[in-house]
């Protein structure tokens, strides 16, 4: 049984994490921000600590005053933010701060690991398959430097700080509400896609993200380095739509693309409304690029050949399991 910290513990994957961890045994605490949404962070067996990543010199006596951690579980991060700055605050910093703290407290743990983003990637270089470990990272979007300027920080600290990175690339299952959007239009019978061009995607599903996680922690040659977290299959945008028709039952769809330029209007909008509310959109301009790159297949072997992990779920499998879920709750 390991000790375990989990920041970002109430979130759409935090959640998974919680649940893999206490179902295996382990005696798991979750950091959280004061006001967190703790629907799924109820079972008696975890600890919850509300967890301030702003500030260094409070972790450092808190995580002095709890103990120490076999393994700390970096999941917290900024998904969407109103300037370039909200995804370095909330990703890079954070992170410093955190590996910071573990430090100046003297009680490092055996493994940290950062959930960091295939974005922080990029999507494949021209004249490769698939987006690998090794390439040269040209991310795209603000988002995916600031998880690679937190990967960069990390190899930099002193030898002996225990890092391991995970990359997973496009997460989806029960709990998510992005694809809901795109599943509730599809039930409505319209199924929109971006760019006249299909791209090739990779997905995988937030239980076996999870499980991919503990595997990484479990095996101690899992050390310095990263791993790209996907379910191993190459889809192109139409499985997408295919796999939430099938969920569905067989819907029948009007498929329309939107062009490219249009979404980037849109997205502009987005964030001015957005910044009169104060509230980051998950549309945004910086985000185009993403939505407009060819190829973001990617090469998770390393996952399964060195660590010997299986996932669970394809595409299809996945989002049927999500669709019931959905369904179950009451969601769609």
């Amino acid at each position: 049984m390991a000790r375990i910290l989990i920041t970002g513990a109430s979130g759409f994957i935090g959640g998974y994490l919680v649940a893999q961890a206490l179902g295996s045994g382990h005696d798991v605490t979750a950091a959280l921000r004061p006001g967190s949404d703790l629907t799924r962070l109820n079972d008696p067996r975890l600890a919850r600590v509300h967890f301030p990543l702003g500030d260094e010199m409070n972790m450092t006596k808190m995580l002095q005053t709890s103990g120490r951690f076999d393994w700390v579980i970096h999941n917290a991060g900024v998904t969407k933010a109103l300037s370039r700055d909200g995804y370095y605050e909330g990703n890079t910093e954070n992170t410093r701060r955190l590996a910071q703290a573990l430090v100046n407290s003297g009680l490092l743990p055996d493994k940290f690991l950062f959930v960091s983003s295939l974005a922080a990637l990029g999507a494949a270089p021209a004249g490769s398959a698939m987006v690998q470990e090794l390439q040269t990272p040209q991310p795209l979007t603000s988002y995916g430097e600031s998880k690679l300027r937190a990967e960069a920080m990390l190899k930099s600290l002193p030898a002996g700080f225990p890092w391991v990175v995970v990359q997973p690339t496009a997460v989806y299952g029960p709990w998510e509400r992005d694809i809901l959007t795109f599943i509730r239009l599809a039930k409505r019978g319209l199924e929109l896609t971006i760019g006249r061009q299909s791209q090739r995607l990779s997905f995988v599903h937030a239980a076996d993200v999870a499980g991919a996680i503990f595997r990484v922690l479990e095996t101690p040659e899992a050390l310095y380095r990263k791993y790209i977290i996907s379910d191993g299959k190459a889809y192109r945008t139409e499985d997408l739509g295919a796999a939430v028709r099938e969920a569905l039952g067989g819907k029948k769809t009007l498929k329309i693309r939107l062009p490219l330029e249009l979404v980037r209007q849109v997205a502009g909008l987005a964030e001015t409304f957005g910044r009169w509310q104060n509230k980051a959109s998950a549309l945004n301009r910086d985000k185009i690029p993403e939505l407009a790159a060819e190829n973001w297949h990617c090469d998770a072997s390393p996952l399964f050949n060195e660590l010997n992990f299986q996932p669970g779920f394809d595409l299809y499998s996945g989002m049927q399991h999500t669709v019931d879920w959905y369904r179950k709750e009451a969601w769609l």
